[in-house]
């Protein structure tokens, strides 16, 4: 015979358990606040590789292990060959989301929001 002590505390921890869960997923959609140089986190190198892959164009700086990226249909007439030409081995300015996400609670891939070279802007949401 089980005591009725014990067969509440199934429900109750599925219930927490469930809300936990809950928040994390809530927590990791992005804000929906508008995007500005304020909401975003500055960073600069030197830019080693530029490819294309599933999140669009991917920029890799030196001495930097974070995958920064450009979704590909915020720049739909752009060719990766251009865009690498115009990139490689120059110094670049990329502002990112600041943002934290469950998803990636490394932060170990940041969308660029916008992308500079010196004053001259190559990409901007903003």
């Amino acid at each position: 015979m089980m005591n009725n002590k014990a067969s509440n505390k199934g429900p109750a921890t599925l219930l927490i358990v469930a809300c936990f869960i809950l928040v994390l997923l809530i927590s990791g959609i992005p804000s929906a606040r508008r995007i500005s140089k304020n909401t975003c986190k500055p960073v600069t190198g030197q830019v080693l590789e530029v490819s294309q892959s599933s999140p669009g164009y991917v920029i890799h700086l030196k001495n930097d292990p974070r995958i920064y990226y450009i979704k590909k249909n915020l720049l739909p007439a752009t060719n990766i060959n251009s865009l690498e030409q115009q990139l490689r081995g120059q110094s670049v300015q990329l502002f990112t989301a600041a943002a934290w996400s469950p998803l990636d609670p490394f932060s170990s891939m940041k969308e660029i929001r916008r992308l500079q070279i010196g004053d001259h802007v190559i990409f901007s949401e903003f």
